[in-house]
């Protein structure tokens, strides 16, 4: 199949966040989940993914937005934070043309590794990044609760609200390593309002991403190792219960399968159906 040619590809850098956005909106159309953003919400998640906005990319066509390619960049490892191709001009081997220009680069700014995720159901994209040398590392999952689940205990008073920055040290020190790029601490260290942080004594740390969308997102959650398997963890759930009650929770398909498939279901917590493969190319160096 011949590769599209007739392209401008326009660093993220020289359009606005509000083009970027609606440029993202826009290239995932009829995707597995469905993405809404605006110019405010994308500037906050990819700011505190780090994303370059010089490697990142607006594929154009007669001046329409036809792809977009946004690349985090940390280190020697880059990873793509969202690649989509519109809907009218799919199937004619753009998404592999915006890849190979990811990987060659990624490359050419002497990166080791280059990394993704991408849902598992979306099979098209899964085949696409395994073709061009991707290999699977783990599975990732995401979890939901009803309204009110595992109330009952760590009332909403015991809460204390802290610093998202001062969550972003904790769990640097005491978190798991090797977390996906979205659960690191880097990531968790640029998190500012409507995002809040709430502790448990110095025994369990949370940051909710915005308490005043309809479903709470958890986007974080640390017991410290001295404190672990001792209930702390379930208490930080019941009490964010206690504290937001009649909202529905979720957190999205971003922990890794085998990190704690138990602690959530014994939190009342069911696994959502959709999934995530994180995915990894090495470079060489």
């Amino acid at each position: 199949m011949s590769e599209p040619n007739d392209l401008i590809a326009r660093p993220v850098a020289e359009v606005t966040a509000a083009h970027a956005a609606a440029a993202m909106e826009h290239c995932f159309q009829g995707y597995v989940v469905p993405v809404r953003t605006t110019a405010e919400s994308w500037e906050r998640r990819f700011r505190s993914e780090h994303l370059d906005p010089f490697a990142s990319r607006i594929y154009q066509r007669d001046e329409a937005d036809v792809a977009v390619l946004f690349i985090c960049r940390r280190g020697w490892t880059s990873r793509v934070g969202g690649m989509a191709v519109a809907p009218d001009t799919r199937g004619g081997g753009l998404g592999r043309r915006v890849m190979r220009d990811a990987i060659a680069e990624a490359r050419a700014r002497g990166d080791r590794t280059l990394l993704l995720e991408v849902i598992e159901q979306n099979t098209p994209a899964v085949k696409l990044y395994e073709s061009l040398g991707f290999q699977r590392t783990r599975r990732l999952v995401g979890y939901r609760a009803a309204p009110g689940e595992g109330e009952g205990e760590g009332p909403a008073d015991a809460l204390r609200e802290v610093d998202p920055l001062e969550l972003a040290r904790v769990a640097h020190v005491e978190g798991e390593p090797e977390l996906p790029w979205q659960l690191a601490a880097e990531t968790l260290s640029a998190a500012t309002a409507p995002a809040r942080a709430f502790a448990l004594r110095a025994h369990a740390y949370a940051m909710v991403a915005n308490p005043q969308a309809e479903t709470l997102t958890l986007s974080a959650l640390v017991v410290p190792r001295a404190h672990r398997r001792q209930g702390w963890g379930t208490r930080m759930l019941r009490a964010l219960a206690a504290a937001f009650p009649e909202k529905p929770w979720q957190a999205v398909a971003i922990v890794p399968e085998a990190l704690a498939p138990g602690f959530f279901a014994r939190a009342g917590w069911t696994r959502q159906e959709i999934s995530q493969f994180e995915m990894r190319l090495e470079l060489g160096g």
